[in-house]
């Protein structure tokens, strides 16, 4: 991997020989595991005590009486070990634990890499527990197992895990080493990103990247090359980062008009100009987007008037 993705950090062992054998709260009541909080929206908690000492977010970690009533109506998973302790999820919702919480788009990119390594992992795991409740052979309930790795139908005895959508990102120059930027129809006024779509059934990556460009902004491109991949929770996507250059020398992009509103070519001083006034704001510091962004650019992408930025 060549490229510094602020999520895939850190030095958690996931553990896998363990999954069938743990019980993650019997651990917690135990108080043989650390216990990190997350919402299956997106968000982390964070010990506000542990930030102000260090000047980093931290995840908070609840222990002892704290951490079993944490487990009251929660789902709690198996998340690996790190640091020598076995980490522990409790998925909740922000009403019910109070405390100062955040979502991961906004302050992964600065949580230490064990830390970043954890929320990404919890996190995944807990949107799929939100979403998949039912068996999608007999309609059955199903019951987490393996630690929460994995769901067993109550009926029919189907086994499933969780899966993340294969899905591409692509960083788009011209001849003249201009980046291309798009604006989606759904995203805040400004708000620009690269190229990006679901790899389709039957599809290699690498014909995703082509066919995306050519039908969200009209580019043909030549032959993409590999870059890195990361995994982003929210949407369950492994992101698969390209980098590509145009057939043409100065192609206009044509937006589709439905899911793309706008898109343009940008040097890196019309990229400064255009962040620096506020005309436009880039992706989130934590996304593959922002690290394709950031290498193209040579350094950190300039904030706008009040450090604007999709988080």
């Amino acid at each position: 991997m060549s490229l510094d993705l602020p999520l895939v950090r850190g030095h958690v062992d996931p553990a896998v020989a363990l999954r069938d054998s743990v019980a993650p709260a019997a651990l917690v009541r135990a108080g043989e595991a650390d216990v990190i909080v997350v919402d299956a929206a997106g968000f982390v908690l964070l010990d506000e005590a542990g930030a102000r000492r260090t000047d980093t977010p931290v995840l908070r970690r609840l222990r002892g009486d704290e951490a079993a009533r944490g487990l009251e109506g929660a789902t709690a998973s198996f998340i690996g070990v790190a640091g020598g302790r076995s980490v522990v999820a409790i998925e909740t919702s922000r009403d019910e634990v109070r405390g100062h919480w955040e979502h991961l788009r906004a302050v992964g990119w600065c949580l230490d890499g064990d830390d970043a390594a954890l929320a990404l992992t919890a996190l995944a795991l807990a949107g799929w527990h939100a979403n998949y409740r039912y068996c999608p052979r007999c309609g059955a309930q199903v019951q987490l197992v393996s630690g929460g790795w994995a769901a067993r139908c109550e009926t029919c005895d189907r086994l499933e895990y969780p899966r993340q959508d294969p899905a591409i990102i692509v960083l788009v120059q011209d001849h003249d080493g201009r980046v291309l930027l798009a604006h989606n129809a759904l995203w805040q006024p400004g708000f620009v990103s690269i190229i990006a779509g679901y790899v389709e059934a039957g599809e290699s990556p690498d014909v995703t990247v082509a066919r995306e460009v050519a039908e969200e902004v009209g580019v043909d491109i030549e032959t993409p090359t590999y870059v890195a991949t990361q995994p982003w929770p929210f949407g369950r996507s492994q992101m698969m980062g390209y980098r590509a250059r145009t057939l043409e020398e100065h192609p206009t992009p044509q937006a589709d008009g439905v899911e793309i509103e706008w898109a343009r070519f940008y040097s890196r001083e019309e990229l400064t100009r255009a962040l620096e006034s506020g005309e436009i704001s880039a992706p989130g510091r934590a996304s593959i987007a922002y690290a394709l962004l950031r290498e193209w650019y040579g350094a950190d992408l300039p904030s706008g008037p009040e450090g604007a930025g999709r988080k």
